[in-house]
C-alpha cells in the first residue's frame, strides 16, 4: 500500500506505507472515511487531498479534513483524517438559483465544474421544468435530486476523480480467504404487516409478511409514496446480516456484492455491502465487512 499527499498547488509527496489506518464505508453515506498515521522525520507541509493506491491502482481519493502532528517518545508522527471527493460537494451550497431544463451539462457548468470535476459520466438527458434549488441545498442534495428524479440513479465519485451520474455498474466479489465470520439474525427488525390506506380513508388493505417470528404492524398513507411490498422485504433484509473479516484491502466498495462460501455456514451469493472497515495496524491488513442478508436471503 502506498500513499501519496497532494498540494495545494498540484505538487506531490510520496508519504509511503502507514503506520496505521482505518477505511470506512457505509453505503447510506456518501462519501467513505480514512485516517492514516505516518512517521516522520519533520513537520509536513500541509496536504489538500491524499490517494491510496494498492497493487498499482488507485483504492481511495479524498480531501483532507485534519493533518495532526504529534512529538513523541517514539517521534514525530502525522496524522492524516480525509474523507472521499463526495465530501467536496456535501460541503458547498449550491446558489438557490433554480434551473431550467435541468441537464447533467448545467448542473456541471453551475455546481460541479467550479469545485473541479471536468470527468462527468451520464449523458445528456435534460429534464422538463424547473429544478428547484433551495436556500442552504449543498451541492451533493441537488445533485443526487437530478440523478434519482431524472436518470434514476445515485451518484459516486470513483478512485481516479470521474464523476459517475450513470448508476452503478454490480460487480461479484468472491472472498475465498475468510479469518472469521458471524451471521445474525434480528427478528426486532422484521415487519410482519403493513396496512396501506384505501381511496375511501381506511387502512384496510393488509400485505402480510410470511414466516414473520413476531407481530409487528406499520400503516402507510396512501399519499406518502411507500409500496408496502418492498416495506416488507426492506425489513426482512434487514434483518439479517453476515459480518466477516478477510486479509488484505477490498475497496472501494460500492455497485460491488460479496459471495462466499463459510464452512459448515453455508454458501452465500452476492449479497450488498451494508458497511465495511479496512484497518492496518500491528496484525496487519484485513477488511470487516457488513453484508445484507443471511443464509436464508442469499441463497
Amino acid at each position: 500500500m502506498t500513499c501519496w499527499g497532494i498540494l495545494k498547488d498540484g505538487g506531490q509527496m510520496l508519504l509511503g506505507d502507514p503506520k496505521e489506518m482505518a477505511l470506512a464505508f457505509d453505503r447510506d453515506a456518501p462519501a467513505d472515511a480514512l485516517r492514516a498515521v505516518f512517521p516522520a522525520e519533520r513537520l509536513w507541509e500541509t496536504f489538500s487531498e491524499i490517494v491510496v493506491y494498492e497493487g498499482g491502482f488507485a483504492v481511495f481519493r479524498g480531501i483532507v479534513d485534519e493533518q495532526n502532528t504529534r512529538l513523541g517518545p517514539e517521534g514525530v508522527w502525522i496524522e492524516l483524517v480525509c474523507r472521499s471527493l463526495e465530501a467536496l460537494l456535501l460541503d458547498n451550497e449550491a446558489c438557490p438559483d433554480p434551473i431550467r431544463s435541468p441537464s447533467l451539462k448545467a448542473l456541471s457548468t453551475r455546481l460541479l465544474e467550479p469545485l473541479g470535476f471536468t470527468r462527468i459520466e451520464g449523458g445528456d438527458k435534460a429534464a422538463p421544468g424547473m429544478l428547484e434549488i433551495e436556500k442552504g441545498m449543498s451541492c451533493w442534495q441537488v445533485l443526487s435530486a437530478f440523478c434519482a428524479g431524472v436518470l434514476g440513479t445515485v451518484p459516486y465519485i470513483d478512485p481516479d476523480g470521474v464523476l459517475h451520474c450513470e448508476g452503478y455498474k454490480e460487480e461479484e466479489v468472491v472472498l475465498s480467504d475468510v479469518i472469521w465470520a458471524e451471521i445474525s439474525h434480528k427478528p426486532c427488525r422484521e415487519i410482519s404487516e403493513v396496512y396501506k390506506q384505501s381511496f375511501g380513508g381506511g387502512y384496510d388493505t393488509p400485505y402480510r409478511q410470511p414466516g414473520a417470528i413476531a407481530q409487528r404492524r406499520r400503516y402507510v398513507s396512501i399519499d406518502s409514496g411507500t409500496n408496502p411490498k418492498e416495506l416488507l422485504q426492506k425489513s426482512q433484509a434487514e434483518s439479517r446480516s453476515v459480518t466477516l473479516e478477510c486479509a488484505g484491502i477490498l475497496w472501494p466498495l460500492r455497485g460491488k456484492t460479496v459471495s462466499v462460501e463459510l464452512p459448515k455456514l453455508g454458501k452465500l451469493t452476492k449479497c450488498p455491502v451494508i458497511s465495511a472497515r479496512c484497518c492496518r495496524d500491528g496484525r496487519g491488513l484485513r477488511t470487516r465487512l457488513t453484508l445484507e442478508g443471511g443464509q436464508a436471503a442469499c441463497g
